[in-house]
């Protein structure tokens, strides 16, 4: 998809064009006023329907930028009630929701990973499609409406897709943090990062919690007094804070001994 910025330049022009600089003083009932927004309601829309429909990669990020940039601009003009709208909203969860469930994340196990000649690499390569499509689905956040963004992020793709990979190798501790940190930042600025708070933690986050803290008891457990432990244990302690999981972080912190504040 290219460039909405591209494609509909000079609309904010022609849309202020003969308008008086009070909006108090626009006449409604002047054809002119509605000129850019019949536009892009019978113009624009239909083209960026066939765009998303047919075009859009769901796996590119910057194409889905583009998407989000260009459906944020039909958004400013044409009201969410219109049937064009309602129409591209359904189109955008139908693309998203088959981009979910078309995607296949091995679930093997750490002993077909070594035993079976290039399976850890595909395996790898699976699981980077899907962090980098939980990233484009956030990307939606401001588009689409929060219980849609979390059927499709948490519901399918997280639950569904991803924590069954995810503990399909938890054995491997290196190898499960590492991923599990992928994982919490394709959702910074949605679920996680400094400008989240508790309050938009979603209920549908606990089962990667879970993970994180059985990941934690296994560290715990296999506690050999090595360095690479208190590494571990720090990169959890991280991923737990950026999920507003303060208590779970206190307590590997001082299981660890680690004198970092969170």
């Amino acid at each position: 998809m290219n460039s909405p910025a591209v494609e509909l330049s000079g609309h904010e022009l022609l849309f202020n064009y003969g308008q008086p600089e009070e909006e108090s003083k626009i006449d409604q009932d002047d054809a002119d006023v509605n000129l850019v927004p019949d536009l892009i309601e019978k113009v624009a829309i239909p083209i960026l329907q066939h765009e998303i429909g047919q075009c859009w990669d769901t796996m590119s990020t910057m194409e889905t930028k583009n998407a989000v940039s260009a459906t944020n601009l039909v958004f400013r003009y044409v009201p969410l009630s219109s049937k064009p709208v309602t129409e591209l909203v359904a189109l955008l969860r139908d693309r998203l929701s088959h981009a979910v469930a078309n995607l296949m994340v091995p679930t093997w196990n750490t002993v077909v990973l070594k035993a079976v000649p290039n399976a850890a690499r595909f395996a790898a390569y699976r699981f980077g499609m899907s962090v980098r499509l939980m990233k484009n689905i956030c990307l939606w956040n401001n588009v689409l409406s929060s219980s849609i963004i979390e059927k499709l992020a948490l519901d399918e793709l997280l639950s569904g897709k991803i924590l069954p990979h995810l503990r399909s190798i938890q054995s491997n501790i290196h190898d499960a943090i590492t991923r599990a940190e992928r994982v919490v930042a394709s959702m910074s600025g949605v679920w996680t990062g400094p400008t989240v708070t508790a309050a938009d933690r979603s209920p549908r986050l606990q089962p990667l919690v879970d993970y994180l803290v059985l990941l934690g008891r296994t560290l715990e457990k296999r506690r050999q007094g090595e360095r690479t432990d208190g590494v571990f244990a720090r990169r959890l302690k991280k991923m737990l804070v950026e999920l507003n999981q303060y208590d779970h972080a206190r307590h590997i912190s001082t299981t660890f001994n680690l004198k970092e504040a969170l």
